[in-house]
């Protein structure tokens, strides 16, 4: 909007100018109108917000997806500490998976839920769903259980080690390993591994990969190149798979023995 200033009366002895001399005074005491943005101001201030969010999306991807795996190794070691507590209660007893114990009310999923509601479980409802969708869930694993669902999923797949016979690992006169206090070495025997994402089971036959050369159903990639592994002394870490079970290094720390050329 242009603004004009009326000239003041002229001082005693001036003649005011007229006609288009009076034109042209008041058109020079018009004031000036702001300067806009040019187009390439323009551009280089687009260019410049453009740069900044392609540097800040990748900063904030990479802090939500640490943020995924520290929630993810808090959880694992609550399982692991559920576990010990389960055995402290139940004469050094090591909980059971659905490997054993089927569908029954002695898996660990049903059991660990009474330990951390206080309810026993009874049906597939709503205080079921959020314990699984959380507690049981890494917040990095797509998967969620639904109330119409036929299988629940877990995130998590306890380690069968802790709940066969000898006779079931293969060697009746081996090592009984259904006791807490059995493993030699708890800080660095499996309890807990991170399970492939279409797995509907809630444990790892991890004696199988040795046994049979059958593939681990571990999700080895679920926190960029590395899982989540939560050992018997629960303390968990985040680790490359290859640290956990590489047959071509003689590495097993699934097997609470270590690796053994016997049970090759």
């Amino acid at each position: 909007m242009t603004i004009i200033v009326d000239d003041p009366e002229p001082p005693v002895g001036v003649v005011a100018p007229s006609g288009s001399e009076a034109i042209d005074v008041r058109h020079r005491t018009q004031l000036r109108p702001c300067a806009a943005f040019t187009l390439v101001e323009l551009l280089v201030a687009i260019s410049v917000i453009a740069l900044l969010i392609g540097i800040m999306i990748p900063t904030l991807a990479g802090a939500r997806d640490s943020g995924r795996t520290v929630v993810c190794l808090s959880r694992m070691r609550t399982l692991g500490q559920l576990t010990l507590e389960f055995a402290e209660a139940n004469g050094d007893e090591m909980p059971r998976s659905r490997h054993s114990a089927g569908f029954s009310r002695d898996s660990w999923g049903y059991v660990f839920f009474e330990m951390l509601t206080g309810e026993r479980f009874e049906r597939r409802d709503q205080r079921w769903l959020a314990t699984l969708n959380t507690e049981f869930r890494c917040p990095a694993d797509p998967r969620r259980n639904e109330p119409d669902g036929y299988i629940d999923s877990f995130s998590y797949g306890y380690n069968v080690y802790y709940e066969l016979r000898p006779d079931e690992l293969g060697d009746p006169d081996g090592p009984d390993w259904r006791k807490s206090l059995s493993a030699p070495h708890p800080a660095s025997s499996v309890l807990f591994g991170e399970l492939e994402d279409q797995s509907v089971a809630d444990h790892a036959m991890a004696h199988f990969w040795s046994r049979y050369n059958a593939p681990p159903e571990i999700e080895a990639h679920r926190h960029g190149d590395r899982t989540n592994i939560v050992f018997l002394d629960t303390h968990a870490e985040t680790l490359r798979f290859g640290d956990t079970y590489d047959p071509a290094h003689r590495i097993d720390r699934w097997a609470p023995s270590g690796w053994s050329d016997a049970d090759r």
